[in-house]
Protein backbone atom coordinates (compact mmCIF):
# COMPACT_ATOMS: atom_id res chain seq x y z
CA UNK A 1 0.00 0.00 0.00
CA UNK A 2 0.97 3.48 -0.95
CA UNK A 3 0.95 6.35 1.79
CA UNK A 4 -0.81 9.81 0.80
CA UNK A 5 1.91 12.54 1.12
CA UNK A 6 1.81 14.39 4.14
CA UNK A 7 2.97 17.68 2.58
CA UNK A 8 -0.20 17.98 0.25
CA UNK A 9 -3.09 20.57 0.94
CA UNK A 10 -5.91 18.59 0.34
CA UNK A 11 -4.80 15.42 1.99
CA UNK A 12 -5.43 17.03 5.71
CA UNK A 13 -8.52 15.90 6.39
CA UNK A 14 -8.71 18.13 10.12
CA UNK A 15 -9.24 21.05 7.80
CA UNK A 16 -12.94 22.16 6.49
CA UNK A 17 -13.19 23.45 3.25
CA UNK A 18 -13.01 26.89 3.08
CA UNK A 19 -16.46 29.12 3.48
CA UNK A 20 -17.83 30.86 0.04
CA UNK A 21 -16.70 34.70 -0.25
CA UNK A 22 -19.41 37.03 0.38
CA UNK A 23 -18.68 38.84 -2.62
CA UNK A 24 -19.27 35.77 -4.37
CA UNK A 25 -22.43 35.72 -2.69
CA UNK A 26 -23.88 39.10 -3.20
CA UNK A 27 -23.14 38.81 -6.99
CA UNK A 28 -25.18 35.78 -7.01
CA UNK A 29 -27.84 37.32 -4.95
CA UNK A 30 -27.90 40.58 -7.08
CA UNK A 31 -27.56 38.45 -10.41
CA UNK A 32 -30.73 36.81 -8.99
CA UNK A 33 -32.56 39.72 -7.94
CA UNK A 34 -31.81 41.32 -11.83
CA UNK A 35 -33.69 38.60 -13.50
CA UNK A 36 -36.51 38.55 -11.34
CA UNK A 37 -36.74 42.67 -11.94
CA UNK A 38 -36.26 41.73 -15.85
CA UNK A 39 -39.14 39.63 -15.68
CA UNK A 40 -41.43 41.91 -13.40
CA UNK A 41 -40.59 44.36 -16.20
CA UNK A 42 -41.70 42.55 -19.06
CA UNK A 43 -44.68 41.39 -17.26
CA UNK A 44 -45.92 44.94 -16.90
CA UNK A 45 -44.58 46.04 -20.32
CA UNK A 46 -45.98 42.73 -22.35
CA UNK A 47 -48.73 41.08 -20.00
CA UNK A 48 -50.45 38.07 -21.04
CA UNK A 49 -48.63 38.40 -24.53
CA UNK A 50 -45.80 37.36 -22.55
CA UNK A 51 -46.71 33.90 -22.04
CA UNK A 52 -48.64 33.73 -25.29
CA UNK A 53 -45.91 34.33 -27.78
CA UNK A 54 -42.66 35.32 -26.38
CA UNK A 55 -41.87 32.54 -23.36
CA UNK A 56 -43.47 29.70 -25.48
CA UNK A 57 -41.36 30.55 -28.52
CA UNK A 58 -37.91 30.83 -26.12
CA UNK A 59 -39.33 27.36 -24.81
CA UNK A 60 -40.21 25.91 -27.81
CA UNK A 61 -36.34 27.31 -29.15
CA UNK A 62 -34.67 25.48 -26.45
CA UNK A 63 -35.80 21.90 -27.79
Amino acid sequence: MSQADPTHPLDDAGEADPAPSRLGIALLAGGGMTLVLAGLLLWWREGDRLFTDGLIAAIVACF
